[in-house]
């Protein structure tokens, strides 16, 4: 189980040197590079180091209920690693489940867990 440690803003993060650069999820995924202007989320796992993911959009840290977990089709899953679900909130938006293992550095000691099992 990963846990949320803060949310700084990205600058704050650069600034204080934590030693491993945060990692731009939406660059992982091709998407066009934004202002750096964003939140960096800190999350950690059992047993392990800290993971910093940047953020562009608006974060919200909820208990999700299972049931508006969808998993991915095995083709995007294999083709989206980066990515776990779906989730699908009462209103009908969606939100992409990040996965943390997937999106670390080679040799960056991340979450390395799962945080949904939709693909395995």
């Amino acid at each position: 189980m990963s846990q949320v440690m803060r949310i700084v803003t990205a600058s704050e993060w650069t600034a204080a040197s934590r030693g491993a650069a945060a990692i731009d999820v939406l660059a992982t995924l091709g998407a066009v590079p934004w202002a750096r202007s964003g939140r960096v989320l800190v999350v950690r796992g059992a047993g392990s180091g800290e993971l910093a993911l940047l953020a562009a959009g608006a974060l919200e840290i909820a208990e999700v209920d299972a049931t508006t977990v969808l998993p991915l089709p095995v083709l995007l899953a294999t083709a989206v690693p980066q990515i776990s679900a779906v989730v699908v909130a009462s209103d009908g938006s969606l939100s992409l489940l990040i996965e943390p293992s997937a999106v670390t550095a080679s040799g960056h000691t991340g979450v390395g867990e799962d945080l949904c099992p939709s693909h395995s």
